[in-house]
């Protein structure tokens, strides 16, 4: 089985253009792939942030602003991923439709009309959104980023089970563009594998506290 992990700005518009090549290959592709897409939040994500709307990367209390959106974001889609992966990827995908391509202002009022377009529990959601199960979930993404060396956004690691020793790491959305060899043929993955990065394979004690969680629901 390989295991995808995709680390994202959950309101960044790279990501979000990856995100929906990938769900599009897996709806179509028998392969079993285990996709995981984490929120991963740091200086880089929130520099790119700033440079798409035009803002001045210098200016600390916007700096600090982004950095708040970003994480309060992160926040909701983690708290969207205790409803289900189905419900808590369409939230993730017009959170960042909204914000990231049409470059909408993040707000309550915003996020309660997008989880509403969802079919999930919107009390329960504003429930979770500030809950400190929502913020230890989020902590353990940020504790995985780091134990497989994840430094940017987007980013992925794909392990292959088949091999106990090393995955494959991928940063940037030019080195995610040949991510789509993993959905091709027997040949074709082994060629992504051999010729891709390769990386010190994750802490299994970490895949399987993200497991004992509830974001693979």
């Amino acid at each position: 089985m390989i295991e995808l992990f995709l680390f994202i700005n959950p309101i960044g518009p790279i990501c979000y253009d990856i995100e929906k090549e990938i769900l599009n290959r897996l709806n179509t592709n028998r392969k079993k792939i285990h996709l995981q897409i984490l929120p991963f939040v740091n200086l880089f994500s929130v520099g790119v942030s700033m440079d798409y709307l035009s803002m001045n990367k210098a200016d600390l209390v916007l700096r600090n602003e982004q950095t708040n959106q970003i994480y309060a974001a992160s926040l909701d889609y983690k708290a969207a991923q205790l409803q289900g992966k189905k419900i808590a990827r369409d939230f993730l995908l017009k959170l960042q439709q909204r914000i990231g391509i049409e470059k909408q202002e993040y707000c309550d009022t915003l996020v309660k009309e997008l989880f509403s377009e969802t079919n999930g529990d919107l009390e329960m959601f504003l429930e979770d959104r500030t809950s400190e199960l929502v913020k230890k979930n989020f902590a353990t993404d940020q504790r995985v980023a780091k134990d497989m060396g994840i430094t940017i956004t987007p980013s992925a690691v794909v392990y292959d089970f088949s091999s106990e020793e090393y995955g494959v790491l991928l940063e940037g959305s030019e080195e995610l563009k040949s991510l789509p060899l993993i959905f091709g043929t027997a040949t074709e993955l082994d060629t992504f594998l051999q010729s891709a990065q390769s990386l010190q394979a994750p802490k299994l004690s970490m895949i399987h506290e993200i497991d004992s969680g509830l974001i693979l629901l």
